[in-house]
């Protein structure tokens, strides 16, 4: 088949035209809810229908809509964007009769109730994925780096894998499923990246031909339609010219998103550094770096990571404080946000708090709705 009847969903310009480094974007996935039992509703479609494209999408299922922002130098640009679209969303969840929350999972939402939107993409989606597609009802927060230069592109991408784990410790907030608590600080990661095959922790590319052979490979034989049934940790975006973060959780604090923006764009900023001084660190494999993500999904903070160079336990919140020491000293991004972040106890935890406070999962998703509104200085319902 020739490659203009099959074109290459990668393009021949990709990473290589000349636009800005080191800016950022964000998306941010949000639930719908009922205003008065919190289980997830539909409404999303309704709202997509009166907004414009390029401020939100649809998200497989209609109790879920991303926001997306701008394109900005800075984390607190991109946090801006996402303050506003949310005020939008919250306008519109009033008029609906919904409550507009985020955090990694639904505390008590019924996949089986939701309905996967009228859009080409979710129906194929539903087609060769069947149950498991239905089944994820997951939230995240993603975030998109630029870089010139596929090699330099390529570094990043090897070596933010083995960072997965901490930005994953530090986002930690979907700590129940289906009403239930699950034993975990973040099951997303294990409804989302663990079931499906083009998930999780991507292996390390060896060059760029390889990654252009993989998707060519993906799409010939019919396995995927575009670049975004690739759901890694970390993927390329080809068609923005970045370098995509999906390890985070969504935030319910909207000030915590500023934080891990940042703590995303320092580890760019330092990686990018390494590339262009010549001095590459290794590629660590994915075996090593699966221990400390598991540690993460099940403990956030509160766990132990092992040290790739001593293959010591090192307890997670130092071992995250290191890392932001040493960011410190490769960019100039403000990081006071993220320093005390990591102080912080995480999202999950504040659920854990007042389910055990409450004996309800009902009223930690209440909780949820009343600081995703308060975090935009909207008055409680």
């Amino acid at each position: 088949m020739s490659t203009t009847q099959n074109p290459s969903l990668v393009s021949e310009a990709a990473f290589e035209t000349g636009a800005p480094e080191g800016t950022l974007g964000a998306e941010e996935e949000l639930w719908l809810a009922d205003r008065q039992s919190f289980k997830l509703a539909d409404g999303a479609q309704k709202i997509l229908a009166v907004e414009p494209g390029h401020l939100f999408s649809g998200e497989l299922i209609d109790c879920e809509i991303e926001s997306n922002t701008g394109v900005h130098a800075q984390p607190a640009g991109v946090v801006g964007d996402l303050a506003s679209r949310r005020r939008v969303l919250l306008g519109h969840a009033d008029r609906l009769g919904r409550v507009l929350g985020t955090s990694g999972t639904h505390p008590i939402g019924d996949w089986r109730e939701q309905e996967i939107i009228d859009k080409p993409h979710y129906q194929r989606l539903k087609r060769k994925l069947g149950w498991l597609i239905r089944r994820n009802n997951t939230f995240s927060l993603h975030v998109h780096y630029a870089v010139q230069g596929r090699e330099k592109a390529l570094y990043l991408f090897n070596r933010l894998r083995e960072y997965v784990p901490h930005m994953l410790a530090l986002s930690v907030n979907s700590p129940f499923w289906q009403s239930e608590y699950t034993d975990m600080h973040s099951a997303r990661v294990l409804m989302f990246s663990r079931a499906y095959h083009r998930a999780g922790l991507p292996g390390p590319l060896g060059s760029w031909e390889e990654y252009t052979g993989y998707v060519d490979y993906l799409k010939r034989s019919g396995l995927i339609d575009t670049l975004g049934e690739i759901w890694w940790d970390v993927r390329l975006h080809p068609g923005l010219d970045t370098v995509e973060i999906r390890a985070f959780d969504a935030q319910t604090d909207l000030r915590r998103n500023e934080a891990l923006a940042a703590f995303a764009a320092a580890l760019c900023d330092m990686l990018k550094a390494e590339h262009e001084s010549g001095e590459f660190w290794p590629i660590l494999p994915n075996r090593e770096i699966e221990e400390n993500k598991w540690s993460a999904q099940r403990h956030g903070l509160e766990g132990a990571f092992i040290d790739h160079k001593t293959h010591e336990a090192v307890e997670t919140r130092s071992a995250i404080r290191s890392l932001v020491t040493r960011l410190s000293e490769t960019t100039d991004r403000d990081l006071s946000g993220l320093r005390s972040v990591v102080e912080e106890p995480t999202e999950s935890v504040r659920q854990l708090e007042v389910w055990r406070e409450t004996g309800s999962t009902l009223e930690v998703a209440r909780d949820l709705a009343r600081r995703t509104r308060a975090s935009v200085g909207y008055a409680a319902d």
